[in-house]
């Protein structure tokens, strides 16, 4: 059933495909057919949950026009036509440091000027404007049904450096972003 000449795309597209629901015992049958790309199919996965459990809680969010509400960098994304994921891939940024930053995770005072103005480049918007939002970006995913007495928390924000540097970025990417831009 597995040809060797499968690449990763193929196999991640065929799941992409039949991927509805996606189930553990989805996942047990694709990562024993292909166990090379058992880590890949399993991010792939979660991947897809995350769009679509995000797209199904911000619809009637995406409805409502920007002006006047605190804006998640999602959402001013989403506005500018863009994703995450193709925002970061555009500007050659760790995907996780641009989840992070929506997500207000990364302290934004620590946040350089470079990626204000590069981020605002790349959504033809204005400088200011983009770094409002990123300040102010803080959305939290729909909390999961458990146990526990509380939601947890978000923990202790990182700075721009400590996000970078544990980024999986090469080191040029790394130090691009880290450098002062003079």
């Amino acid at each position: 059933m597995t040809s060797a000449s499968e690449t990763l795309d193929d196999v991640l597209f065929e799941f992409h495909q039949v991927a509805d629901p996606i189930s553990p015992e989805l996942l047990n049958v694709w990562t024993s057919r292909y166990p090379q790309f058992a880590d890949e199919i399993r991010a792939h996965a979660v991947e897809i949950m995350d769009m679509e459990l995000l797209a199904s809680t911000q619809a009637a969010a995406a409805a409502r026009p920007l002006v006047g509400e605190t804006v998640t960098l999602r959402a001013a994304l989403q506005e500018a036509g863009t994703s995450l994921r193709d925002f970061a891939d555009r500007l050659d940024i760790s995907r996780s440091v641009v989840s992070d930053i929506n997500s207000g995770r990364i302290d934004p005072a620590t946040i350089p000027k470079r990626f204000a103005r590069l981020g605002a480049a790349q959504i033809d918007r204005a400088m200011d404007w983009f770094e409002s939002i990123v300040r102010s970006s803080r959305e939290t995913a729909p909390t999961p049904a458990f146990k526990a007495k509380a939601a947890p928390s978000t923990g202790r924000q990182r700075t721009w450096e400590e996000a970078i540097r544990s980024s999986d970025m090469d080191e040029d990417r790394r130090s691009f972003w880290l450098s002062d831009e003079g």
